[in-house]
């Protein structure tokens, strides 16, 4: 799929921000684990949960909307085989080995699809899978995990370094395992607190002491009805689309406290906001500041923020740094920024200790490369030809296509859809003259 984008245009009117996709995509995960019909409602329509919801119902799931927004769940799962061809279209297939074991006691799992980000290695959530009775293999031939557990037993499981996924895996798994369990350097995004929401909701008790996580499991968990919450990243997204333009998109169902980090960037940068009633507009000065940004896990600068704030650091008078800890391949969309006429290069930031400074596995006594960018501005930028290779990246270059001049055309633009519904025609609404067309 690509997009064509006649850039140059103004923008401006009112957005409406859509449910969150990663709230959304684990607890599809987790009605699984319940009895009964599981009610979520304000489900973003995208690519990952029509593919998800199609999984559900391979396994013999049943998975519906009722409405435009509505989904119900139940488990009626009939096979233990998670199918190749449709798992490697989104990550969080792989969380789908838990709802198994606790049914079949046994899972057979491909390797996960998804934005490729890296590593991102599932080691983590195996030695968790371990910690409590299961076993796991992995076969090079087909690509499958090979899960199996006799019965589960409550535990304790220490995080080398505190993983969103993990955390929500562990979780998933102790809440059916009757007992006490604790999952230690827990991590603390707040999807996480709706995913705990949600369980506690179904009948387990689950506690956030400081970094840990206490867990009281119930293997008789019953369905709830749950609302997806706004999307932080979409609500990210959509603040740097304003700033890009003055200030004259406001943006409706925005949640502030788990954006406080950004928005206190915002303000080093020279963008005030004001919310009320969950509708937010922005007053962005005439020449915005350069900043320094380090990403980190929640409360910190989000990775999925990183590229949208290179493209609004495109336009910031003076030179500005990302330095990237998350994910180690999280910049392949410079090259791509560039041929708008971005003038980003990397550099290597002094590091004394990779091991504590990065969240991903690095060697022994080595330094990663190229894991930071210097954004020089401000660039007027003109239209290009770019290829999308993340979701986040993607966005960023739909925005950097918008402020340019000329006709852009951007390749890969399904990558978007995974994440952002029906961001096209919201985008045409505020006068974006922009269009997809079929590769």
């Amino acid at each position: 799929m690509q997009y064509i984008i006649n850039g140059g245009k103004p923008l401006s009117g009112t957005i409406e921000v859509a449910g969150a996709k990663n709230v959304a995509l684990k607890l599809m995960v987790a009605a699984l684990l319940l009895k009964g019909k599981t009610t979520l409602t304000n489900v973003p329509r995208i690519r990952d949960v029509v593919a998800l919801v199609a999984i559900i119902n391979a396994l013999g799931g049943k998975a519906a909307f009722t409405d435009e927004h509505t989904l119900e769940i139940e488990n009626t799962l009939t096979t233990h085989v998670v199918p190749l061809e449709l798992a490697v279209r989104i990550r969080v297939s792989f969380l789908l080995m838990i709802p198994l074991l606790h049914t079949f006691n046994k899972a057979y799992v491909p390797n996960p699809g998804g934005c490729r980000l890296g590593a991102r290695p599932v080691d983590r959530l195996i030695e968790s899978i371990t910690t409590f009775g299961g076993s796991i293999s992995y076969s090079s031939e087909d690509g499958y995990y090979y899960a199996k557990v006799e019965q589960f037993t409550p535990g304790e499981y220490t995080f080398a370094k505190a993983s969103h996924t993990g955390t929500e895996f562990a979780l998933m798994n102790t809440s059916r395992i009757k007992g006490e369990s604790v999952i230690h350097n827990a991590a603390h995004e707040p999807e996480i607190d709706e995913l705990i929401t949600f369980l506690n909701a179904a009948g387990a008790h689950i506690v956030r002491d400081g970094n840990d996580l206490l867990v009281e499991g119930n293997n008789e968990l019953h369905a709830v009805e749950q609302r997806i919450g706004s999307d932080r990243n979409e609500v990210i997204s959509f603040i740097v689309l304003s700033a890009l333009f003055k200030g004259a998109i406001t943006i409706h169902n925005v949640a502030l406290k788990p954006i406080e980090t950004f928005l206190e960037y915002c303000k080093q940068v020279g963008i005030r906001y004001s919310e009320s009633n969950g509708m937010f507009d922005l007053q962005v000065e005439d020449a915005i500041s350069p900043s320094d940004v380090v990403t980190a896990p929640h409360p910190g600068f989000m990775t999925d923020w990183q590229p949208l704030w290179a493209v609004l650091m495109t336009q910031a008078h003076g030179d500005s740094t990302i330095h990237e800890t998350v994910f180690e391949q999280r910049f392949n969309y410079v090259q791509e920024l560039n041929k708008h006429g971005a003038h980003i290069e990397f550099f290597d930031p002094p590091v004394t200790d990779s091991s504590s400074i990065y969240q991903f596995d690095v060697p022994p006594g080595t330094t990663p490369v190229n894991q930071a960018i210097r954004i020089h501005g401000p660039t007027k930028l003109h239209n290009a030809a770019t290829v999308i290779t993340d979701m986040r990246a993607g966005a960023c270059l739909l925005f950097a296509g918008l402020i340019s001049s000329g006709k852009s055309v951007i390749s890969g633009a399904e990558q978007i859809e995974r994440g952002y519904e029906d961001l096209i025609e919201r985008l045409q609404k505020l006068g974006a003259d922009v269009r997809s067309i079929e590769e």
